[in-house]
């Protein structure tokens, strides 16, 4: 399992693709889950929280016991160590965290990008302001060893490749 994880228009989706691409893993991406519950629940209420992480937990947990090889993102929120814990667990010890990060500035020229219209991505610098200020997005997945990278640095390409390194 790759579990990648970053701010909102960071890339995840578009390296986790390629990977996929390139490996054969599977994606499940953040949005598949909040789109399932969204057109039911508000975004941030406590029975929109509880199914996305049921949704989650239950997808990962098949994946890993049917032996599946999945790439998974996120985006983390500091203090959402025990909520990844338990996203992780069935495949623990197998699972290469990946931290994609970039310049606020590179977040917020992303985050307007029509691309983002297919899974109903946050396509507002004001609200991405608002989520980076809140949720201290930047913050590493606490007693897990991650491989960091600057996506204003790297092509997604290029983060792949690191990436396959990593699990060499």
């Amino acid at each position: 399992m790759v579990f990648l994880y970053g701010p909102p228009a960071v890339g995840k989706l578009t390296v986790a693709n390629l990977f996929a691409e390139r490996t054969g893993f599977k994606v499940l991406h953040n949005h598949l889950t909040i789109d399932a519950v969204l057109p039911i629940f508000d975004f941030g209420t406590p029975p929109f929280h509880r199914l996305i992480g049921m949704f989650r937990r239950e997808l990962i947990a098949t994946a890993a016991d049917e032996g599946l090889d999945i790439v998974c993102t996120f985006v983390f929120a500091a203090g959402e160590d025990e909520i990844v814990a338990g996203l992780v667990a069935p495949y623990e010890g197998r699972v290469t965290f990946v931290q994609l990060v970039a310049s606020h500035e590179e977040l917020r020229r992303r985050v307007v990008r029509p691309s983002r219209l297919a899974h109903g991505k946050i396509r507002d610098v004001e609200m991405l302001d608002a989520i980076l200020d809140q949720y201290r997005c930047f913050e590493v997945i606490e007693q897990r060893e991650t491989l960091t990278l600057d996506m204003d640095l790297l092509s997604p390409d290029e983060a792949v490749d690191r990436i396959m390194e990593a699990m060499e």
